[in-house]
């Protein structure tokens, strides 16, 4: 779970790490109250999303008065950062800056440990900063002290191992022109398995990846591994979007892949899904009926890489459960590979006889992109 930066700093406060004075606001909140307890004619309003870029998305205003405060709240509450709904709007004193440095702990996936990244040089253009400029250090788990000489470096390794993190990032990490450091900003990803040992995580609101509260559909995902433990996060993926046409892919880059292919054939997606591993078979069930039950749809594409693990004939069983249910009258295209294959196309096959479904079939022969194609030409078909 990715939490929003005032969630993020009030995470790092506890840890030691100072940050600015602030509040957060939502719509309709009483701005002048909050303003004037604030006690700070010039503050910086930020909106709060799950995503980056905020500054060059006009997304970060300095305001001098209330009335610059009050206007530019409304504003960012009116707007959508990079395709993300604004849910809340956070405001802090203005600090008076002399550098702006970077530090942020997480996994790096291919040592198997921890690393730490710090920098002299941060800021909105940190992926510009030469590699030479950029210090590593690689973390022993069992290790509570660190012994570096990075500001807060101690404070925010406490943080990544108590709290259960994936990443935490302070970018900038401010040094004020009294020689102080400040977390300006605070981005940090939770372990969603490690859920079981954080109870105090049930309080924060429940969001997605859009930025938004979750749709009913959403939620319904989401409970799918919440159950039975076993093969848990291997179903319960799903994004609602705004099209017509519903995915369950297979494969986390090919499946970004996928959604791009979709757009350049002239389809819009009407949900990002993905399973992975092995789901049982009645979890593959639960999600593909939740996939089809999104209204208007206009086509369905079952599409993914050659699977290493995954047994396409029992995942494959799970999704003809819920087609023999539902009973989809628009296309569906088919693109899979992998263990029992052979076995996981048969039962499509006769699904798609006994239900009188328009579907094709396509093996590792054809590629995603062109069955994709193949897609919107059945849909155009049926305009």
């Amino acid at each position: 779970m990715n939490l929003y930066e005032f969630e993020g700093k009030h995470m790092l406060e506890t840890y030691g790490i100072k940050v600015p004075r602030g509040f957060q606001v939502k719509r309709g909140e009483n701005l002048l109250q909050k303003y004037e307890a604030l006690r700070c004619d010039e503050v910086v309003v930020k909106a709060q999303v799950l995503i980056g870029k905020r500054g060059k998305n006009g997304a970060i205003r300095l305001c001098s008065g209330f009335d610059e405060f009050e206007k530019a709240v409304q504003e960012i509450f009116a707007m959508e950062v990079r395709g993300q709904h604004v849910a809340y709007v956070r405001v802090e004193e203005k600090v008076d800056i002399d550098e702006e440095q970077y530090l942020s702990i997480t996994y790096d996936t291919n040592a198997k440990t921890p690393i730490l990244v710090y920098s002299k040089d941060g800021g909105m253009d940190i992926e510009d900063v030469p590699e030479e400029k950029i210090e590593k250090y690689y973390l022993d788990i069992k290790s509570e002290v660190l012994g570096l000489d990075i500001p807060f470096a101690e404070e925010l390794w406490n943080c990544f191992l108590q709290q259960d993190c994936r990443v935490v990032e302070v970018n900038p990490l401010i040094k004020t022109k009294t020689g102080e450091f400040i977390a300006a900003d605070a981005k940090i990803a939770l372990d969603d398995d490690a859920f079981f040992r954080h109870q105090e995580w049930e309080d924060f609101e429940p969001r997605t990846m859009m930025g938004r509260p979750p749709t009913d559909r959403e939620v319904q995902v989401q409970e799918i591994d919440r159950g039975e433990k076993y093969y848990q996060g291997t179903a319960g993926k799903y994004i609602e979007m705004d099209g017509d046409v519903g995915l369950i892919l297979n494969g986390g880059g090919a499946s970004i892949a996928n959604m791009d292919a979709l757009a350049d054939v002239g389809l819009k997606p009407a949900n990002y899904t993905e399973y992975s591993g092995n789901p049982p078979r009645e979890k593959v069930y639960e999600l593909t009926k939740i996939v089809l039950s999104k209204p208007g749809l206009r086509g369905l594409w079952l599409c993914g890489v050659v699977a290493n693990f995954t047994n396409v004939r029992d995942t494959f069983a799970g999704i003809v459960d819920a087609f023999d249910e539902m009973k989809p009258t628009y296309p569906i295209v088919v693109r899979r590979a992998g263990p029992n294959e052979k076995e996981g196309m048969e039962l499509m096959r006769e699904c798609g006889k006994r239900n009188n479904l328009n579907i094709k079939l396509f093996g590792k022969e054809t590629s995603m992109g062109d069955t994709a194609k193949v897609l919107a030409d059945m849909i155009n078909k049926q305009i």
